[in-house]
């Protein structure tokens, strides 16, 4: 006899037991009874033969049955009370089902949901074809983060929850700040990785950065999360290179009910000698809620949202107290316009003009006023969905996120953002095989500013995207999908980051697609994909194909072969960025302006006499020009520079009167005497580090930039996933890249031009021996003068070799992202889920890449590309979870290799690291009610993951979340 027989037949006992014992009609008026379902909770689909058992709030056993084929159940006669509604079913587990209130004569309603075991190893993915299908049979390397796991971990925000999934580098720089990308190459500030939450990319418009916390979404609210590694432009379009990150929230059709948690904690910080920190202990408060309710079996609306309050990591940042010293001292002196501290933040102001004033004024306050490192930050997000007949759903959503403070990172040094809003509206509808949506991402920030120049960010910039997508299956198996993608960005800066590219920065993006999905076998999928982008600020339209064969020997196991071709554009920080981000001060009212600024189409140019490129020099008003005036750059013209800078000196008291009047009478030398240097200047460079250093073939090496062009990634892979015994998910994946002009981060194309030490000190030499018996008294004091005054003037930056194109009112240090040379990479990834028992499970991910930097190109244009990430990383958990006593709990370690890292201002060295973290939480009954405590870095190993983020430390959190039940 099986199994499913002897269970219709224990049922239909019950169920003649049950008749048996029926009170009588009078006694029937004082109880009560239970209708229900039980049903898959991924597709819908009633569970005939589960057992169903009711037990009191206290767990007295009192009452069971079967589901029939209808997956329905009933039971009469139930005293009035709080019963506990559990289901069983081999091979099945129970999602957390409500307490159900019975009253005498009224029928209770019971909705339970159950998920087949082997399907949270296989679970459903949208985000490799944009379309439903088994992780197992996903043409892509996919890995996904159940609702169960996330409900389990407290987390202070959502990206957390992938931060452990194969192949994902984190960079964590404070208590809410991250960024996230898969298989590498990370920047802060950073969107190389697409994110997106239900369909809607979620990245901030305009700056396409990725900054975690101002995603409107909840932990509460999240369903589930999934990670697809490698390329995916074929589908996605531009920009997903590097994966996508994809995260979807609970319909309140499906999921009504009320829940809300309350998180405080605190995060520790150990002392930082060498910034000078001491060890900090400081609390923090997270509060999330959501109520969805279901109207009816087709209307459903919900809302949910969050606030969040704590002290960040400390982080002492050098060259923001170097400035703040100088904003200090020229608010002592009373914001006098001749003061060099004051000058150094005047750069594109004129002082005559009483706004411009009131400008410095504000620069010079927001950098004296150092960082506020008091985090607070609330989002509200809504959303109705419709579903009028089996096969439409319309789904209106919307939501903000407020940063009131935050301190993150950009390219230009930390930002203080204060009231920063992110918006988005969204319309989307399914209806059979087509999908389409039209939404609206916002900003809306006009006060945060730069820390280390104080200038204002204004950024009120729109992303408006509109995508339709149908899917039609030609045959029983051949199956087409096909779409276009429509993205409109709009930067509106008030000319704080555009500068003088604000009224002309907009970029539209037009792109269509067709994947052609064929059974060519009963074991063998093949996939084919096209995509062809316009983007209206690049002169070539951009092909994106992709190619895929699964094969699977058996069920459970699946070998994938595939080809992707994946590209990003510039965005418009690449394109249109206008912004002054610092200054070098040379004393006095001499100074450089270090500029960031976009190539937009146009590319840079230098302008040349005889094949040299010429500079600009602070020091040019001294000989006669002005500092936007373009000199040679050549040793006489150095020379005469370098002594109107030694009679200042004279004219100061800081330098001999005798030795600059000598320095004024020499014959100034040609380019055969002394030489000229070119060094670039190293913005993060640490102390002993040189400031400056030379650049591959010198003057002769300076070329001329051309427009940004998409960068090309070509990625070949090989993988496999296999469900062994239905408890044990392996995965591996081996894969190749080859990339040509990757778009880089922020890097200085300006050097700055010297006169070469060693040549002058040999001319210098010459001349002062001449001069023995009248100017020094013997030889050994005249090359003594010689050497003192060679190696002093040899470390004056006496020009900047700028692009015509270069911004500001002086001699600027152009700063830019630019195309790179082409290289190669490759890589591993492996993953395991093995449930040992129905309460243990085990996991692991490991990940290798070939390099932490790469060469880009040959010859002197060659450059180091670094990874920003690990060359290898691994990550263990142990995990326990009982649902019927309640209690759950996880172990995870991970371990990081240390890395070279450069971005922006950003440089050095990131040190091997490895944390482990803790969870655990018991769930009273079916109360609803959780108790969760989760420590992050248990072990207090204080680490930094990043150049310019703090040392982090362990945060511990506990939080008290209750559930209601369903409305």
């Amino acid at each position: 006899m099986g199994v499913q027989t002897f269970r219709r037949l224990s049922g239909l006992l019950v169920s003649i037991g049950a008749v048996a014992l029926l009170p009588s009609p009078l006694a029937a008026q004082d109880t009560g009874s239970i209708v229900g379902t039980v049903s898959d909770s991924t597709s819908r689909a009633p569970l005939a033969a589960v057992l169903v058992e009711l037990a009191l709030s206290e767990g007295e056993g009192v009452r069971s049955t079967l589901t029939g084929p209808g997956g329905t159940f009933r039971i009469d006669a139930l005293p009035p009370g709080e019963y506990e509604v559990q289901a069983s079913l081999p091979g099945w587990e129970t999602l957390p089902a409500p307490v159900v209130s019975v009253a005498g004569g009224r029928v209770a309603h019971s909705r339970i949901t159950m998920v087949e075991r082997p399907y949270r190893l296989n679970p459903l993915t949208v985000s490799v074809s944009r379309t439903r299908e088994k992780v197992l049979d996903a043409p892509a390397a996919v890995e996904t983060v159940d609702l169960e796991s996330i409900q389990e971990r407290p987390a202070l925000t959502t990206v957390e929850h992938v931060r452990d999934q194969t192949a994902v580098d984190f960079m964590q720089t404070g208590l809410q700040g991250s960024y996230v990308v898969v298989r590498g190459f990370n920047n802060v500030f950073s969107g190389a990785t697409l994110t997106l939450a239900d369909n809607r990319i979620a990245r901030l418009p305009s700056l396409r950065a990725n900054v975690s916390y101002f995603n409107p979404v909840t932990s509460l609210d999240l369903d589930r999360a999934e990670v697809v590694l490698g390329p995916a432009s074929a589908l996605y379009g531009p920009n997903v290179e590097q994966g996508v990150i994809h995260s979807f929230t609970r319909s309140p059709i499906d999921d009504p009910g009320i829940s809300i948690s309350a998180t405080g904690g605190i995060r520790q910080q150990p002392a930082v000698p060498e910034q000078g920190l001491d060890s900090s202990d400081e609390g923090l408060t997270h509060v999330e809620a959501r109520a969805a309710f279901r109207a009816s079996e087709s209307l459903g609306f919900k809302l949910s949202g969050q606030y969040f309050a704590a002290t960040d990591f400390g982080y002492l940042d050098a060259e923001e107290q170097a400035q703040r010293q100088m904003a200090d001292a020229c608010l002592e002196g009373g914001l006098e316009i001749t003061d060099p501290n004051c000058l150094n933040f005047a750069d594109g102001l004129e002082l005559s003009d009483p706004a411009d004033r009131a400008d410095l004024e504000q620069r010079v306050g927001n950098v004296a006023g150092g960082r506020d490192e008091d985090l607070e930050r609330w989002t509200l997000d809504a959303r109705v969905d419709w579903r009028p007949n089996p096969h439409t759903r319309l789904v209106l959503a919307g939501g903000r996120a407020t940063a009131v403070n935050s301190v993150d990172l950009t390219g230009l040094g930390a930002a203080q953002i204060l009231d920063w809003a992110y918006d988005y509206a969204q319309v989307r509808l399914q209806w059979k095989d087509l999908f389409a949506q039209v939404y609206l991402n916002r900003n809306a920030n006009d006060g945060s500013y730069l820390l280390r120049s104080g200038r204002t960010l204004v950024d009120n910039s729109r992303l408006f995207v509109a995508q339709i997508q149908h899917a039609s299956r030609v045959d029983d198996r051949n199956r087409l999908v096909y779409g276009i993608d429509f993205l409109r960005t709009v930067p509106v800066t008030d000319s704080t980051i555009n500068g003088r590219n604000e009224e002309d920065d907009d970029v539209n993006e037009l792109g269509g697609y067709v994947q052609w999905e064929s059974s060519l076998a009963r074991q063998l999928d093949l996939v084919l994909a096209a995509r062809v982008d316009k983007n209206s600020r690049l002169a070539d339209p951009v092909f994106s194909p992709r190619a895929a064969l699964v094969y699977r020997p058996q069920p459970g196991h699946s070998l994938r072969l595939t080809f992707n071709r994946a590209f990003s554009t510039p965005n418009t920080i690449s394109l249109f960025l206008d912004l002054s981000g610092a200054t070098l001060p040379l004393g006095g009212p001499f100074r450089y302006d270090i500029r960031a600024q976009g190539g937009s189409d146009t590319g840079f140019t230098f302008r040349r006499t005889d094949d040299v490129p010429m500079h600009l020099s602070p020091f040019a008003p001294l000989i006669g020009s002005t500092s936007r005036d373009y000199l040679p750059s050549s040793a006489p013209v150095l020379w005469s520079e370098g002594v109107a800078v030694a009679q200042v000196l004279a004219a100061t008291g800081d330098l001999d009167p005798d030795l600059a009047r000598l320095l004024a009478e020499l014959v100034p030398p040609d380019d055969s005497q002394v030489a000229v240097q070119a060094l670039t200047l190293n913005p993060d460079a640490s102390e002993g580090e040189p400031p400056f250093v030379p650049i591959p073939g010198g003057l002769a090496g300076i070329q001329d930039l051309p427009p940004l062009e998409a960068g090309i990634t070509n990625t070949f892979e090989v993988g496999y996933k296999g469900l062994l015994d239905e408890r044990l998910l392996i995965g591996a994946s081996g894969w190749y890249s080859h990339v040509t002009d990757r778009i880089s981060a922020l890097r200085v194309i300006s050097p700055n031009v010297f006169l070469e030490g060693t040549s002058l000190n040999s001319y210098l030499a010459e001349e002062f021996l001449a001069r023995v018996g009248t100017d020094f008294p013997d030889d050994e004091t005249a090359l003594d003068a010689a050497a003192a005054v060679a190696s002093a003037m040899a470390e004056i930056p006496l020009g900047v070799v700028a692009p015509e194109q270069a911004g500001g009112s002086g001699a600027t240090i152009v700063m830019t992202d630019r195309n790179l040379g082409a290289f190669e990479l490759y890589g591993l990834d492996f993953s395991l889920a093995w449930w040992l028992t129905d309460r243990w499970n085990l996991e692991g991910t490991a990940s290798w890449v070939s390099d932490d930097s790469f060469t880009a190109g040959d010859g002197p244009g060659a450059e180091v590309v670094p990874l920003n990430a690990p060359g290898l990383k691994g990550s263990l958990a142990v995990t326990y979870g009982d649902p019927a006593g309640g209690l759950h709990g996880t172990l995870r370690a991970r371990a990081v290799r240390g890395f070279p890292a450069s971005s922006g201002v950003f440089a050095g060295k990131v040190e091997d690291y490895g944390v482990v973290d803790v969870s655990v939480g018991y769930r009273f009954g079916r109360s609803g009610l959780w108790i969760q405590l989760g420590i992050q870095n248990l072990l207090d190993s204080g680490y930094s993951a990043f150049p310019g983020a703090p040392t982090l430390g362990r945060t511990t959190l506990l939080r008290l979340r209750y559930d209601s039940l369903r409305l």
